[in-house]
This record gives C-alpha cells, structure tokens and sequence, in this order.
C-alpha cells in the first residue's frame, strides 16, 4: 500500500508535469521546506508507517516530559531515540513531501541530546537535499555551524582535540608561523560555516530581534571561524574572514572589538608596517562612524571606544618603535623630538612613558636642562605613574651632579617618604645621608647614616654598605661630642652580619676599639 503523503506527491508531480510547468517547478512545490511542521501522525495512512512514526513522535513527547520535571539524563535519551527515529523515517519509508521538515527536526533532537555531530551531520543531510530551498539551506546550515561548533567545544574539554590559542606577535617571541588545516570538528565547524554564510541571506533568524534568536548570531560563527584560521596561523584566511566581519557587520560592537585587534595582527605577523598603517586606518574610521551614531547603547559606545583606544596604543606602539630607532641611530636629538610628539597625542596612551623617553634622549643628546623639565613635568603631572620613582631619583642625580647636595638630599627624601616600598628605597635612604654629608651638614648626616644603617632590610641587601655608613655617622658623632649617639652607632656596627669588604671589616674592628674606650 502506497501511503497517502506520497500519493499526494505523485499527484502534484503528475499535474505539474501534464501542465506544462516542468518537473523543477512541480518538485519545488511539493516538498516542504525546513521551517514548515512535520505531519502529524494521523495524517499517515499506512499502518506500519504511522506506527512508527507515532512511536519517535512519543520517544519526543517523553523527553519533553522528563525535560519540564528536570530529568535531563532521561530527557535527552528519549530526544536521541526520537532523532534517531526520525532519521531513519524516511530511509526506511522512502521520500515524500515532509521529509526535509523530519530531518531537520532529527537534528534539533540531537542538539537538544547534546549529541553535536550526530546533530551537524543530520543538518548537513538537510541541506545537501537535492529538493532544499535556498530557507531551507540557511536554516540548515546555521544548524550544522553551530553542531560543530559545540562538538568541536566538547573535544577541546575531553582533551580529544587542540583549543584555539590567540596569541598576538609580541607573544610568540618570534616564534616561526606553522600554517596548518584545523583538525577534526575545527574544520567542519569551519566548512559548515563557510556554506552557511554562503546562503545567510535566506535565514529567516536574520530577521527576528537577537533575544527570540534560538541560535550562534551569524556574526559570532564567522568571528570564531575566523579566530581557528588564525589559531592555526593561516593568517592571510584569517584576514580575509575579519575583513567580512568588519564589513558586515560594524553595528555589532562586541563583535568588532573582538575582531579589529586580531584583524591587525595578521598585518603584524606579515611584517607588512604599510599594511597595517592602511589597515588601522580603516579600522579607525569604521568604528569612529558606529560611535558617533546617535542613541548608541552605552555598553556599545564603551565597546566602540575600546578599540580606538587599543588601536592609539597600537600606532602609539609603532611611533614609539621609530624613535627608539632613532636613539640607538645616534641621532638623540631627533629622537628626543619624536618621544615629545608621542606624548603630545592623548591617543598614545602611556604620555608618561613618552615624557620618560623624550628626558632620556635629551640626556643623550648633552641638553640636561631640558631632560630635567621633563621629568619634573613628569612629577607633576603623571605621580603615579610607573616611571615617576625612576625620574625621581635622576632629578635628585642631576642636582647633585650639578653640586646643589642639599636639594639632591631632599629629593632623596622625599623619595623615601613617597615610595617606600621601591626597590630603589635603601639606595635613597643612603644618598640622603651621603649627600648630606657632602654638603656639610654633618649632623643630619650622621642622622641619616644611623637610619640607612640599622634599618634591617638594607642591612641584609647590603651588609658591606650598612657597616661602612653606621662607622660614618659614629665617627661624625664623635666630632660633635655626642656621645650616646656615637657609641648607638658604633655598637650597631659591630652587630652587622656579613660584612666581607676589607675596608668595612678595619672600621668594625675600629668601631670594637672605640666602644672599649
């Protein structure tokens, strides 16, 4: 007995052939597409058909059961017994017009299983038949894209298959680049998704608002399709895959701000400067329009700015490059320039680091005063900033070379009291005192000569030193007649540990001496 599903298929392939419509027609016409329901079980009327389909359609009614009552084990084995079914329906039964609706369900059964490739593979089939639509080809193939995706997610976390690694020029450290295909379910994610975008344009999911979406956004697939061709450093597929995320979709800025960086990156790893200077152009304008839209979303416009503020660090990154070329060229006065331009564009990001360069390159250049501005400039502007302590500490340098110890002590100073946790902090603690000492204000000296000398960190980081600076300010004591002060140092003096250097030891033996007396 012929079902009447398939007598009505014949029936419509008749009329439209004896009709003159042409077979392409009549066939378009009598199968149902993906996004069209699967037929209820009444509607078969052969016996050994409708019974098996009634059978997976209850195998889908069970887990949906056991899903709502939160047995999710029973629940996806009865979804993979009914996609199991509804595979096999139709190999079993032969065609007839519903059969795409019934493979595509097969696979949204398998996804809802968890069982991804069985999943893909079943959209795949959907796709690949011969009487799909361009509908039913991308609805399909979103579904395969995303099944691959999720399996290739599951190898990753059984340790069956390499994660994706995104790693940027500075680190691979020079690493040589290995292009290689992705293996196992990165490729088909990625083949799955190159078909899909191919016929995007017929998915109705484009049309409906992002929370009523039941799948991966397009925009996301082909990022992440393009995040493996950049994993397995094919960076020129890598590149032509950002460049259709960016084109196509700039209003999407969680998107961009993933895609832009890595975008630039395959220019990096090319060594092609022209290009990426081109690029970041592009990049630039691209996403200064989006963030100038009016009634942007406040999480996107911070996306938005974001990326124009990597891609400031990024040229800031290639300017500050030049200039250091330009130091280590002997040219420091150009040099010194170029660092001064750097920190006069608020896009660079780091001004201080730039402030920090440009006094470098003057100091190399023979122009200390003007070193010296931009490092008090430095001070003052920028305190907190990472290279402040370091200025710190040449200022005081330069007025003490300059023969003014009594400012170089009170920046010394007030390095300590401003940073005292620094690494730098006993070398200050012990150019306070020396400077001091220089100047002849030999009281303060001794003073500080006492601190650098007891406090037990410097004593530990330098034994030799700590020995040499307590003799000093017991000596300096001694010639001001306080003698509690001097027998303080002297005594601790003696108590250093570790002292190894020659001169140390014979005034520790000196110290042993005058405590005696």
């Amino acid at each position: 007995m012929t079902s009447k599903i398939r007598m009505a298929a014949l029936l419509l392939l008749a009329t439209a052939c004896a009709t003159g419509g042409g077979a392409g027609k009549g066939t378009a016409e009598r199968f149902k597409q993906a996004d069209e329901k699967m037929p209820t079980a009444s509607a078969i009327q052969e016996d050994a058909e409708r019974a098996f389909y009634s059978d997976v359609l209850d195998h889908k009614r069970r887990g949906d059961i056991a899903a709502q009552a939160g047995n999710m084990d029973q629940a996806r084995a009865e979804w993979a017994t009914a996609a199991e079914g509804l595979g096999n329906f139709n190999d079993r039964f032969g065609a007839n017009e519903y059969q795409i609706p019934i493979r595509y369900s097969a696979a949204e059964l398998f996804m809802q299983a968890q069982q991804w490739e069985k999943a893909a593979q079943a959209a795949e089939r959907t796709s690949a038949d011969p009487h799909a639509g361009p509908k039913t080809k991308a609805i399909a193939g979103h579904l395969a894209a995303q099944a691959w995706l999720m399996a290739a997610n599951a190898d990753v976390k059984a340790g069956k298959l390499e994660p994706i690694k995104l790693a940027y020029v500075e680190q691979r450290k020079g690493e040589a680049l290995k292009p290689r295909t992705p293996p196992g379910a990165w490729k088909r994610f990625v083949d799955t998704t190159d078909v899909y975008l191919a016929n995007i344009d017929a998915d109705p999911e484009q049309q409906k608002p992002a929370a009523e979406r039941r799948l991966v956004a397009p925009q996301q697939l082909a990022l992440i399709a393009a995040e493996v061709q950049y994993a397995f450093d094919n960076m020129e597929e890598a590149r032509r895959r950002f460049e259709v995320v960016l084109q196509r979709w700039p209003d999407d800025a969680d998107v961009i701000e993933a895609a832009a960086p890595l975008y630039l990156q395959t220019f990096a790893f090319a060594k092609d400067a022209a290009g990426h200077e081109a690029a970041a152009k592009r990049v630039r304008d691209l996403v200064t329009a989006q963030a100038q839209k009016p009634g942007l979303d406040p999480k996107a416009k911070a996306s938005y700015e974001k990326v124009l503020q990597d891609l400031g660090r990024t040229e800031a990154g290639a300017r500050f490059a030049e200039a250091q070329k330009l130091l280590e060229s002997g040219k420091p006065a150009e040099a010194a320039k170029a660092f001064e331009a750097l920190a006069a564009d608020p896009s660079s990001g780091d001004v201080a680091g730039a402030l920090h360069n440009a006094a470098i390159a003057w100091d190399k250049a023979g122009d200390g005063a003007k070193a010296s501005a931009l490092r008090q400039r430095i001070l003052k502007e920028f305190p907190e900033s990472k290279v402040a302590p370091q200025n710190a500490l040449l200022l005081a340098a330069q007025h003490s070379k300059k023969g003014d110890h009594a400012g170089a002590a009170r920046m010394y100073s007030e390095f300590v009291e401003k940073w005292p946790g620094d690494p730098n902090r006993c070398v200050a603690l012990q150019n306070v005192a020396a400077e001091l000492d220089t100047a002849k204000k030999t009281a303060d000296a001794a003073a500080r000569y006492l601190v650098f000398g007891k406090d037990p960190t410097c004593a530990k980081g330098d034994p030799n030193f700590a020995a040499r600076a307590l003799y000093r300010a017991g000596t300096l004591f001694s010639f001001a007649k306080n003698n509690a002060k001097a027998q303080e140092a002297f005594a601790a003096a003696v108590a250093v540990q570790g002292v190894t250097d020659t001169v140390a030891k014979s005034q520790v033996e000196d110290a042993k001496r005058r405590l005696k007396k």
